[in-house]
């Protein structure tokens, strides 16, 4: 029996299946030669073993890694307690002082409770002199609402984020975080049509507006990747900015809301792409870490430094973006101890690799 290729047994087999679906009366047309099959199981990033092997998971045996620091100072923000809320009586010194002592020199808030207060101009000033004293930047406010949900809910929620960006100008907060969300009322439930040229347009309109009705503020608008929504992977995000043509649109960076089996153990290349595609985009990431470990293509939350992600690669890309500072939200952990390692861990590797990061660790360690 003569050896056939892998190429050569899927074109001939999908010559076979032509011809059974034609009939013998299209037997002429099915001799054609079939259309090649496309084998890039990775989109952006290379073949490993040549684009006749029909999956490329596995990393090359050689990446290539750039690990040369930069200049930008990174703060380290968490969602260890206590967190930036909204309520009232609230001793602001005390509670940025246990931020800053503990090692967190961010913060940010979530945007419901924050935006439904309605705070003085004496304790809008207490605050912003509390986070000077204690050398904490209030840096964000997080929209988790959802722009395209079926009407009303995609004006109100529009709506909520206009009033959001207000809200950050008052306390001189540089951003605002947002999703472009599900055609669904939850944006968390991944719709079929979330990935259509319905929900993209939407989303651009919806973006569009919110620029529009805040024209002039200095608020950006990062935009949150996650794979339930349109805006999961970067060249989604970089053309998200183009088609809605205002540049306060940005990155809130969270590579690993990103993965998907095929880049599952390819973390080095898909970061490298994610930042030579973004660069000018991000001023603020997600520090997350994740592992595959069970049968089916389900992944896990991981200790920062401890799955497949490249931390060292990832601090020196972050470190090298242009920004004097940059915001990083470490996130997703189960307690209080775990966001102390996790701080530990980022640290101890921004150290070897040579990145800066803004203050001490403090006496929680």
């Amino acid at each position: 029996m003569a050896d056939i290729s892998r190429r050569g047994f899927f074109a001939s087999s999908a010559a076979a299946g032509a011809a059974g679906a034609l009939g013998l009366a299209g037997a002429a047309e099915a001799a054609v030669p079939a259309a090649p099959i496309s084998t890039k199981s990775v989109p952006g990033l290379p073949d490993v073993w040549g684009s006749d092997f029909l999956y490329q998971w596995s990393p090359p045996e050689n990446v290539a890694r750039d690990l040369t620091p930069g200049n930008a100072l990174i703060r380290l923000s968490s969602q260890m307690s206590p967190r930036l809320a909204s309520t009232p009586g609230t001793d602001w010194n005390a509670l940025f002082k246990a931020q800053r002592d503990n090692g967190w020199t961010a913060v940010e808030t979530g945007s419901v409770g924050w935006v439904s207060r309605k705070f003085a101009d004496s304790e809008v000033q207490e605050i912003k002199a509390a986070l000077k004293a204690n050398d904490v930047v209030f840096y964000n406010i997080h929209c988790g609402g959802n722009i395209i949900a079926p009407d009303p809910d995609a004006d109100r929620w529009q709506r909520h984020i206009i009033d959001t960006i207000h809200s950050a100008e008052q306390f001189g907060v540089p951003m605002i975080l947002t999703h472009v969300g599900s055609m669904y009322p939850n944006r968390d439930n991944a719709h079929p049509q979330n990935w259509s040229r319905e929900a993209w347009q939407r989303s651009v309109n919806a973006l569009k507006r919110i620029c529009k009705d805040t024209a002039g503020s200095k608020v950006e608008i990062a935009i949150e990747p996650v794979n339930t929504e349109s805006i999961n992977n970067p060249w989604a995000q970089k053309r998200l900015r183009e088609e809605v043509g205002d540049p306060r649109i940005m990155s809130g960076l969270d590579i690993t809301n990103m993965v998907a089996p095929n880049i599952a153990f390819r973390m080095t290349e898909m970061t490298n792409l994610t930042f030579d595609l973004l660069e000018d985009q991000i001023r603020y990431v997600h520090a997350k870490d994740f592992v595959w470990n069970g049968m089916l293509a389900g992944l896990d939350w991981a200790l920062q430094g401890t799955g497949n992600m490249d931390y060292e690669q990832f601090l020196a890309r972050v470190s090298r973006l242009k920004q004097k500072e940059v915001y990083m939200l470490v996130e997703f952990l189960t307690n209080d101890a775990d966001y102390v390692m996790a701080q530990r861990n980022i640290r101890a590797i921004g150290k070897k690799v040579g990145v800066k990061i803004h203050g001490t660790q403090g006496a929680a360690a």
